[in-house]
């Protein structure tokens, strides 16, 4: 009896966390997946957020409940989630965006709820995600929805360029394109009308790996080498090959940079891509990298997660 007094009382003073989560197959904002490009992310992405981080704050007795993007409502008690409070919950954590219909309503409502109980404002998750934030640390970048535009880019200088779409994720879509090769640039553009497109400085250090760092509460977790197959794309679900690695020289100093932003931000979750000097991206919806720093390193970096949300929230 008093086992189990001891329990529930131990229940009820645990911390609070709600995820939401939308299945994988349909989760994230472009709905135009092929059958094919879904099936070569589900290997990376079924081992990663949506699983491991309510495990891992179960795991250090966190109170951990899951529920769908959808699941959010305003009522006379004021934005529920699940049908509890808002408040009922000491940490709100929406692993990516979650369906396109709604989006704007949801984030709406999200943002209504006091940020401290959000892992990242959603402001800060919506306009800081992205291949335009923090593009003064990245290799020269222009971004259009205008072919034209970027067709004088590529006319004028030499070498080779990436075009990739602003909208993109997991490496789909992404070209090395050269001065005479307007006829792609052009190409992508009509199958994608209206979309921002980025054309950025290839950088021929690519080709020995760019470095992710995952970042939670303004601390590193931990940084791993990701070393394209192809010699471009360095997405895990593209067949890249990952490696331990030590974040040093200037790509630690870039991160040290980015990671204070994040922290001015409050950003409470991201994953920082590095090539050198240079800056790839900053991911803040859903970032991957927590099931490749356990298996990599062989440990459980969950509880690390945990303890950097924890001097996160205090």
């Amino acid at each position: 009896m008093e086992t189990a007094q001891a329990d529930e009382k131990e229940h009820m003073t645990a911390k609070k966390i709600i995820f939401l989560i939308t299945p994988p197959a349909t989760h994230a904002l472009d709905e135009s997946l092929a059958k094919s490009e879904a099936d070569s992310i589900t290997e990376e992405i079924a081992e990663e957020n949506h699983l491991l981080l309510p495990k891992a704050f179960a795991r250090c007795g966190w109170s951990v409940t899951c529920a769908t993007h959808s699941e959010l409502s305003l009522g006379p008690r004021g934005i529920e989630i699940a049908g509890n409070p808002a408040s009922h919950y000491d940490l709100i954590w929406p692993v990516g965006f979650g369906p396109k219909n709604g989006f704007l309503d949801r984030s709406a409502l999200l943002a209504s709820i006091e940020s401290s109980r959000l892992i990242s404002p959603i402001s800060k998750q919506i306009l800081h995600h992205g291949k335009s934030a923090w593009v003064e640390h990245c290799p020269e970048t222009h971004i259009s929805n205008n072919p034209n535009t970027l067709l004088k880019v590529l006319s004028a200088e030499q070498g080779a360029w990436v075009l990739k779409p602003m909208a993109g994720s997991f490496g789909r879509d992404v070209q090395i394109i050269r001065a005479e090769q307007g006829s792609l640039l052009e190409k992508m553009f009509a199958q994608a009308p209206g979309m921002y497109f980025c054309l950025q400085r290839f950088l021929p250090e690519i080709t020995q790996g760019e470095i992710r760092t995952l970042v939670v509460g303004g601390e590193i977790i931990g940084s791993y080498l990701r070393k394209p197959a192809d010699g471009l794309r360095a997405n895990l679900a593209q067949m890249a090959n990952a490696e331990k690695t030590t974040l040093e020289g200037p790509a630690a100093k870039l991160v040290a940079t980015i990671q204070q932003d994040l922290i001015d931000n409050r950003i409470g979750f991201a994953a920082i891509d590095t090539v050198g000097q240079w800056l790839m991206e900053v991911n803040i919806a859903n970032p991957g990298g927590l099931g490749t720093l356990n298996r990599l390193f062989d440990e459980d970096f969950g509880a690390k997660v945990v303890q950097a949300v924890e001097r996160f929230l205090d």
